[in-house]
Parts: structure tokens; C-alpha cells; sequence
């Protein structure tokens, strides 16, 4: 009988579609990436958005994930702008958002609106029950 000549081959299919049903992944996309990137270096998007991943090498160091990562930043506004910001900051958090995105003039440079710079940056992730997040620091 054929079919039973091909019965190994199916049972270890059925085998290897249960452990990817048991969580098993090949670690973080580059939508979960992107959306924590932009949570480290500008939560408003106000500033600077994480317009690409370019390129994302990730590697499994139980129980996290090194992700090595470049990316494409696009800035909304320019250095200039962020000064004028924190000149017309009203209240004590209009303040304090502002005085954090200044400091990406400390760490990007003058940069200008609508310019892109390629950013690279390696990341240790975590993956729980609610998606992939950054590790606790040790």
C-alpha cells in the first residue's frame, strides 16, 4: 500500500505544525521592531519617526533575543523648531516633552525637517504574552 509507505513522513509533519503551534518563532518582525524603536527614541512621533527597517539580524540567547537593526529616521522638525517648542512650553509636562525631544538635537544633530539618516542600534528583546518587548536590564 502506498499510503502507508508515506505514514512517517506525515506523522513528522503533523509533529513539527504542533511545536509552531506551541509558540515556537524565529523572533521579532520588523513591525514589532520598528514600533520599539520608536517608543525608545520618540514615543510622540512629534520629532522623529522610524520610517524604515532596513535591515534586522536576530539571534536566540535564551531567554532573549540580540537583535542587530538599521533603520531609516525621518524628522518632522527641524532643531530650530524644538527651541521654539520649549520657548512656548506652557505647563510643567508641555515642558518636559519638550526638554526630552530637544535632547535629540543632542543625539542626532542639526538635523533638518524632512531629512532621513540611517540609524543602527542593537537591541535585546524579550517575547511574552503580550508581544515582543525590551529586556530588563541586568
Amino acid at each position: 500500500m502506498p499510503l502507508l509507505r508515506h505514514l512517517p513522513r506525515l506523522f513528522l509533519a503533523l509533529a513539527i505544525m504542533t511545536l509552531a503551534a506551541c509558540g515556537f518563532h524565529n523572533g521579532p518582525d520588523k513591525d514589532a521592531v520598528r514600533q520599539i524603536l520608536q517608543d525608545q527614541i520618540d514615543p510622540s512621533g512629534q520629532v522623529v519617526v522610524v520610517q524604515s527597517i532596513d535591515a534586522l539580524n536576530a539571534a536566540e540567547q535564551t531567554p532573549n533575543w540580540i537583535v542587530d537593526v538599521k533603520a531609516t529616521l525621518l524628522f518632522k522638525k527641524n532643531v530650530q523648531q524644538l527651541a521654539q517648542s520649549l520657548e512656548h512650553a506652557a505647563s510643567g509636562s508641555d515642558m518636559l516633552g519638550t526638554v526630552g525631544q530637544i535632547g535629540l538635537a543632542l543625539r542626532f544633530g542639526n538635523f533638518k525637517a524632512g531629512e532621513t539618516q540611517p540609524y543602527q542600534t542593537r537591541l535585546v528583546l524579550l517575547h511574552g504574552s503580550a508581544g515582543w518587548m525590551p529586556a530588563p536590564a541586568r
